[in-house]
């Protein structure tokens, strides 16, 4: 009697033994489970946010004006063909890297940089006069004591006068000083400060290659017109 008490109540408590560490080790792997994916949770968070910081664009990444890229832009060399006294280079330099930064875009000729070897000076700087669209004169006692700056600043006038291509930047230079003939035009003042008078030098180039890029997007226009008009007359009066 009692040896089958003992057999029947001793397999209960075999199986009560056997069921508990079951459940135990479920909770304990669902309570795992539950913190590894809270923390992969974590992880996937911080990897998006990571993310999106590194997905903001910076300055250089912004596009260029699109006038940078019209057909007109092309057809020169150069943006900004810029005139001054070599004592000035530093001067010169630090603003034509300002203009070829990645954000602005602009193609500059430094003559002490741009002109080839065993050129005929005179030649090669009337060749790049020609060869942009504006000019920029930096303007400074040691420019109007130059006479090869004052050569070039004929050279300019003579291509575009009254013209906006023609950008005075004046340093340390009153105004009654500058040259008689560049008191006529409106000047860059890059006395008190330079970076707003890149900035001013670079607006002004990209509105001079704006406005010759409509003239000559009009000037083709009426020569397509006329052109259209030419074809229209010869095929309804062949024998004319």
């Amino acid at each position: 009697m009692f040896s089958w008490f003992r057999q029947r109540f001793g397999k209960q408590r075999n199986d009560l033994d056997q069921v508990q560490p079951g459940k135990c080790s479920q909770t304990c792997s669902s309570g795992h489970s539950s913190i590894s994916t809270c923390s992969s949770g974590h992880s996937n968070t911080s990897s998006s946010s990571s993310s999106s910081i590194s997905a903001k664009p910076s300055a250089s990444d912004q596009p260029l004006p699109s006038v940078l890229s019209s057909p007109y832009r092309s057809s020169l060399r150069y943006d900004v063909f810029v005139c001054h006294n070599d004592e000035d280079s530093d001067l010169a330099q630090s603003l034509a890297s300002f203009l070829e930064a990645p954000s602005s875009g602009l193609r500059c000729y430094l003559h002490e940089r741009d002109c080839p070897a065993g050129g005929a000076v005179s030649t090669e700087l009337l060749q790049a006069v020609q060869d942009s669209h504006c000019w920029l004169l930096l303007v400074t006692p040691n420019f109007v004591k130059d006479d090869w700056c004052l050569y070039q600043m004929h050279q300019v006038l003579s291509e575009g006068p009254m013209s906006q291509r023609i950008i005075p930047a004046v340093v340390n230079m009153p105004r009654s000083q500058l040259p008689l003939e560049l008191r006529f035009l409106f000047t860059v003042d890059l006395n008190t400060n330079k970076e707003f008078g890149y900035t001013l030098v670079y607006k002004t180039v990209l509105h001079c290659e704006y406005f010759a890029s409509s003239i000559e997007c009009v000037h083709d226009t009426s020569s397509i017109r006329k052109s259209a008009i030419l074809v229209a007359v010869n095929v309804t009066m062949p024998f004319i």
